[in-house]
């Protein structure tokens, strides 16, 4: 047998060696221990509440949160007309003074992407957009799926409507606050459903330039409408009621995004493409409170399991009458078949993993 040789490790220098693997453990398992107390929340946004939409709805999600987890929650806003360089700032304030801080849009997606790395013992939660990295949990949208079924249903409307002025035309449109990737893969969705209803059918589309910008969103309504259209889908942050407005009184009809907005102009509201970012804010802080914090995974909502999806369309089934489709229903139901089949294959314009960092 030959001997064992052993090296001699002094016991100060063993100890310092044990915390630094401690500590390197800790840090590559996402999180360091944080203080005690009350878990602190925050959630970023780069344009105001009280668009009756997502930044509504993410708060509400966060006020959920808080209610039924006692966390401390605040809701940051970006200053009016911030540059790159402020959204940095609110980030990194956000980031080095709560233990789980929440992004939602694009501009804030970049900014975490490049800055996750610096705040490893605090938790980030994406939502709407990818980003693999230990202390970062995503959760984003199949809503090219809510968005082709969608446009089918606009477009059976567009062409059995009898509107004066427009009866016949196969147009249709779409306003967005912003060009994104977000916004294109809805876009995208929304215009096959429409084709596979009529190839021939025409979506002309309208960027506000904000979501913030609420008279940009009738006059967007007003221009589309206009050249024809009779359907509209809102998607314009604060512009949405507006430009409602707008669709109303020119007696069209629209598709609202994101939450149930169907009772806002009944018999003028088709449906609703709904993607419940409340429930995703809920989920996030849930998982955190809880010990499960999902780092580095991507979820996907989607048909299947429920997380987008369109809402009943019995009011609008009531209210309009004989510019009902009287296969609507049918149709819909088939073409979600198709999807979850795997028959339809739609494809996503957003990044889904924007990095894999750390």
């Amino acid at each position: 047998m030959h001997p064992q040789h052993h090296t001699y490790v002094p016991f100060t220098l063993r100890l310092v060696l044990g915390f630094a693997v401690m500590a390197l453990c800790l840090t590559f398992s996402g999180l360091t221990a944080r203080a005690e107390g009350p878990l602190r929340v925050a959630l970023l946004l780069e344009t105001p509440t009280g668009d009756h939409d997502w930044n509504d709805s993410l708060a509400a999600g966060l006020e959920q949160a808080h209610n039924e987890f006692g966390v401390r929650a605040a809701v940051i806003v970006a200053p009016a007309g911030h540059d790159d360089n402020a959204l940095q700032e609110m980030f990194r304030n956000a980031a080095q003074n709560n233990d789980l801080v929440l992004v939602a849009s694009d501009g804030l997606h970049e900014i975490l992407r490049n800055n996750a790395a610096n705040f490893r013992r605090t938790m980030f939660g994406c939502i709407d957009a990818g980003v693999r990295a230990p202390n970062i949990m995503s959760v984003t949208f199949a809503d090219e799926q809510a968005a082709y079924l969608a446009g089918a249903a606009a477009a059976m409307t567009a062409l059995q409507t009898s509107l004066p002025g427009i009866s016949g035309k196969k147009i249709i449109g779409w306003i967005s606050g912003q060009d994104t990737p977000a916004m294109r893969t809805l876009l995208s969705g929304f215009t096959q459903g429409a084709r596979i209803i009529d190839p021939e059918m025409r979506v002309i589309n309208v960027v506000t330039g904000s979501f913030a910008d609420a008279q940009a969103g009738r006059a967007a309504a007003a221009k589309l409408l206009d050249q024809g259209a009779s359907v509209l889908v809102t998607a314009c942050g604060m512009g949405n009621a507006p430009a409602l407005q707008e669709i109303a009184a020119r007696n069209a009809y629209a598709v609202a995004l994101n939450t149930n907005k169907d009772g806002l102009l009944p018999g003028h509201v088709i449906t609703s493409i709904l993607k419940h970012p409340d429930q995703a804010v809920h989920d996030i802080v849930a998982s955190a409170v809880s010990g499960h914090f999902a780092g580095k995974e991507i979820l996907v909502r989607d048909l299947r399991n429920g997380g987008v999806g369109l809402t009943d369309m019995a009011p609008f089934r009531a209210a309009a009458g004989k510019n009902y489709p009287q296969n609507m229903d049918r149709r819909l139901h088939e073409l979600r078949s198709e999807i979850l089949d795997g028959g339809v294959r739609l494809k996503s314009l957003r990044a889904r993993t924007l990095c894999d960092c750390l």
